[in-house]
């Protein structure tokens, strides 16, 4: 009897639950042609935190019922393809009732409303496992808009005023459509040019490398890309723009951009001539179009690579230095242009990506600097005010080829090459002073030099996969070349307080660089368990450098052929390295991590030819690596990495030969330096509540180094002379680096706000007459960016930013150097009648005294005001006006250092846009 009671109990118990909570029923159809939209998704979402609460899909009669549902408030989103998404607001508030919708009628998207679109945001985005996809239309944008405006528009990302893109707390560098390279590695072509009408989706994603992409294991190495997928009534026909203006002070420029789509094939050129600092062009690609300084760098497998990044002590440097990007210093004069063309054919099985870049960029202008010098016994001050011109001329070709043979096996070819010519002079005045004021020094130093570099790359990767899923089988093979030819004249005087005495160089420098890198890689995956995996490479490479470096004084026909052996080199790098490394990896729902390592055995023989010393070095190198990422949920991800890696002395630090370019500061390597250690730890959090459009992005990242090469400064009181070289110490530098983003809407004044906060830090040492001397910096943000659009009235969008900055120095600390810098930026639109638009900008900036630097502040405000014209409002005539108040200078300033230099000022300019454009239905490609 007893357990009778008990039974009944607990059954009057589970009926009375159940009568304790509520259903939500009805019935989905289709508005138009009165059928039911059997299998369509509805999703019961908790309206507090945007969790997915319930989810069931439409039955054959269009009916549907969500069951056991709790009080409280709910959203109701409804889904269906080719319509637009039904979102409502439920509260179950009565548990004892149900809820009856009845009938809800769906709309297709191509009947819908504009206005019916744009006030339904929330059905407009959706999480994709790790994609967030944005609806374009849901987002309205002025007519003729870019994607750069649609961009803005988006919640989680920014758009800066060079078009820089951050998503997620993270920097955009790669932006496809289609799925393709368009133009290379520039976002700007694509955001800037493509109009954003033409925009179907907006996917924003951590792109996977092409390995991690081909066995589905996830190895860490990621990009975030923004993709651009089209609308297929827009992959038919040809758009463009065409604009130019002209100005006061002789300021001119004009920009134009045409596109052929017809289905998967897209033909584009542009073309830009500006001195206003618009350039068209982003050489973003590694090589750098050949024109960069020839560095080199023995990588974490044990390979010597030269790369660009310049050498700040070569003569030619103020060109090879110089990627050919405008950075604010000078007056620039660019013509660049440029051809893309895609196409994929055969059912997808093949496809190439060509791209032509042409341009020439020449800056010309002054600048001043003054930095410190900290000395066991005082301290220095550099002052220096210079004249330069520099000019590059470039050309690149490159060109990718896949072919998919079938389902389980494809081939990717890609090639480039690269021509430059380069040019430069530069003559500065410079002069040191003790902080009393007396002066050590003072001379001055004239540098001119062209040269001309050719660069090709070449790689062919080919995938396998087998039957038994998961195994797969790759093999990579890469060629890389690169020749440059420079040379130049210097000419420099200086004269020495204290010892009443002078120095004068009168020299001309070849610096003659060959390049020959062979690398193959072969890669195995095996399945160990459903959700464990095994990864085993192996790689071998060849290099081979071979770097001539001269000095020639004059002779006394004034003819330049006497060799200088002390600023002489010539020096050969012959190396093989073997290397190969195991990984396991885990995949099973939520959780998913790699660890694993690499070794490589590496044997280089370098020969000094004017000496004939020999060294030969054997080196061990170690590379491990983990990563995990953990889906907390729908809309959040954590994930951490960690990446060891032995780095290599470079040849300027390696290479005994002494370098005058700047006769008060001379370098020298040390060739028995040895490998330091890096190791890189990284914790990423990111959360997006898509109902709410709330987000929070989170990055923390440490590095620290041991064995780190430093370096060794002896500096002559008397005439402030420096002789520069490295060594290894024991104490290991250190970097940390914090980013914290919340942003979301406020939906009363509808008003996105961002909210963030950073934090960024070093440690590093070198050695003064040695004086150990401890450098840490420590830098502290908070920002916030507000947005407000009302459609053709106004687009307000307001940031600012405050920090603060420490910094120390052990020799001479008792100098602070702390100071605080704020910034301001404004960027509003106001649409009056008429067609007509007025536009303004500015950017404040303030930077407090130092002990060392005076305070510092600038508003660069610029402003425009137009009429559009035509119904499409497709012709626009303005008139702009830049840096209104005439205060740009182009500062920068670090601990230590603060520079100006000639820039672009005040002018005034008449331009005119015109956009044009032709598309048709829905294009089919054979």
């Amino acid at each position: 009897m007893k357990k009778f009671i008990l039974l009944d109990c607990i059954l009057f118990l589970c009926l009375y639950y159940a009568n304790a909570q509520s259903s939500i029923h009805g019935k989905v159809i289709d508005t138009t042609s009165g059928q039911n939209l059997t299998n369509a998704a509805a999703c019961l979402i908790e309206a507090k935190d945007s969790m997915l609460y319930k989810f069931t899909r439409i039955k054959q009669d269009g009916s549907f019922n969500i069951n056991n549902v709790d009080t409280g408030k709910y959203i109701l989103l409804v889904s269906y393809p080719e319509f637009a998404d039904f979102v409502s607001t439920i509260t179950v508030a009565d548990s004892s009732k149900n809820v009856d919708l009845g009938t809800i009628n769906m709309i297709q998207m191509e009947h819908l409303l504009k206005d019916v679109i744009v006030k339904q945001q929330l059905g407009a985005i959706r999480i994709k496992g790790d994609t967030t996809e944005f609806v374009a239309d849901s987002f309205k944008t002025q007519p003729n808009a870019t994607v750069e405006d649609l961009l803005k528009k988006l919640p989680g990302i920014q758009v800066d005023k060079d078009g820089k893109i951050t998503a997620q707390g993270q920097t955009v560098p790669k932006v496809l459509v289609d799925g393709e390279e368009f133009f290379g590695d520039d976002p700007t072509l694509v955001t800037k040019n493509l109009r954003a009408d033409m925009v179907d989706r907006v996917q924003v994603y951590d792109k996977q490398s092409d390995q991690s992409a081909f066995t589905g294991i996830d190895d860490g190495n990621k990009t975030k890309t923004i993709n651009i997928k089209l609308k297929e009534d827009k992959k038919n026909g040809y758009f463009g723009k065409v604009s130019g203006g002209l100005g006061t002070d002789n300021y001119k420029e004009t920009q134009d951009m045409f596109n052929y789509f017809k289905g998967k094939r897209k033909i584009a050129a542009y073309l830009t001539m500006a001195n206003t600092g618009k350039t068209g062009l982003g050489f973003e690609d590694e090589m750098k179009y050949g024109s960069s300084g020839d560095n080199m760098q023995v990588l974490d497998g044990g390979g010597i690579v030269v790369f660009g990044g310049g050498n700040n002590n070569d003569p030619l440097s103020s060109v090879e230095g110089w990627d050919g990007n405008y950075d604010g210093n000078g007056i620039p004069n660019a013509k660049t242009g440029g051809v893309h063309f895609d196409n994929k054919w055969n059912d997808d099985k093949q496809g190439i990506n060509l791209n032509y870049k042409i341009g020439s960029i020449s800056e010309k202008g002054n600048g001043q600097t003054l930095s410190q010098e900290n000395l066991p016994t005082g301290v220095l001050f550099d002052s220096s005010a210079n004249n330069f011109y520099k000019e590059v001329f470039r050309q690149k070709l490159d060109a990718i080829y896949n072919l998919q043979f079938d389902s389980s096996s494809s081939l990717k070819l890609t090639a480039g090459g690269s021509l430059a010519h380069l040019k430069s002079d530069t003559y500065s005045a410079n002069q040191t002073t003790r902080a009393d004021g007396s002066l050590v020094n003072d001379g001055w130093n004239n540098t001119t030099g062209s040269g001309n570099a050719q660069a090709f790359n070449g790689s062919l990767l080919w995938r396998k996969k087998f039957k038994k899923k998961g195994r797969t089988i790759s093999l990579n093979f890469n060629e890389y070349l690169k020749n440059s030819d420079n040379s130049g004249f210097m000419n420099s005087y200086n004269y020495f307080y204290d010892n009443d005495s002078t120095s004068s160089v009168d020299q001309r420098k070849t610096n003659k660089n060959k390049t020959n890198s062979t690398t193959g890689k072969l890669a195995y995956t095996e399945p160990l368990t459903k959700w464990l995996s095994l990864v085993a490479n192996y790689s071998i490479d060849i290099e081979n450098t071979n770097s001539d470096l001269r000095s020639y004084n004059r002779n006394t026909d004034s003819a330049y052929s006497l060799l200088d052996s002390t600023y002489s080199n010539h020096y050969i790098y012959n190396q093989l390295t073997n290397s190969g490394g195991v990984a396991f990896a885990y995949n099973r729902g939520k959780l998913n991590f790699n660890v694993g390592t690499n070794v490589g055995s590496s044997q280089y023989h370098q020969t000094n030819t004017f000496t004939d010393e020999k060294l030969n070095r054997s080196f061990i190198n170690w590379a491990p690596n983990a990563y995990l990422r953990y889906k907390v949920a729908t809309q959040s991800n954590l994930s951490f990495n960690y990446r060891g890696s032995t780095r290599q002395p470079s040849a300027e630090q390696i290479q005994p030969v002494l370098n005058n370019a700047d006769v008060l500061n001379i370098y020298i390597g040390n060739p028995y330096l040895k490998p330091s250690f890096s190791n890189s730890l990284s914790l990423n959090y990111n959360m997006f509540k898509v109902i709410s459009q709330q987000n929070i992005w989170g990055y923390i990242s440490y590095n620290f180094t041991t064995n780190p090469i430093v370096e060794n400064v002896t500096t002559d009181t008397a005439t402030g002379k420096s002789v520069h070289n490295y060594f290894n110490i024991n104490t290991p530098t250190r970097n940390y680096y914090s980013y914290v983003d919340y942003g979301r809407k406020i939906k009363k004044w509808d008003i996105n706000y961002d909210v963030s906060v950073r934090y960024n830090g070093y440690k590093s040492i070198n050695y003064i007459n040695d004086a150990s001397n401890t450098i840490t910096s420590n830098s502290y943000s908070l920002g916030l960016r507000l947005g407000k659009y009302k459609e053709n009235k106004l687009d307000v969008s307001l940031s600012g930013n405050a920090k603060y900055t420490t910094n120390n120095a052990t020799l001479q600390n008792q100098i602070n150097n702390n100071y605080w810098t704020l910034e301001f930026s404004p960027n509003i639109d106001v649409f009056l009648p008429a067609k007509f638009q007025i536009h303004t900008e500015g950017t404040y900036t303030w930077n407090q005294k130092t002990e060392t630097l005076p305070a510092y502040s600038q508003f660069i405000w610029n402003a425009w005001i137009g009429k559009k014209f035509f119904k499409k409002e497709n012709l626009l005539i303005n008139i702009s006006a830049n840096d209104i108040l005439n205060q740009n200078n182009s500062y920068t300033r670090d601990q230590y250092t603060q520079s100006f230099h000639t820039t672009i000022k005040r002018y005034f300019m008449l331009s005119v846009v015109w956009n044009f454009s032709k598309m048709g239905g829905v294009a089919t490609t054979k």
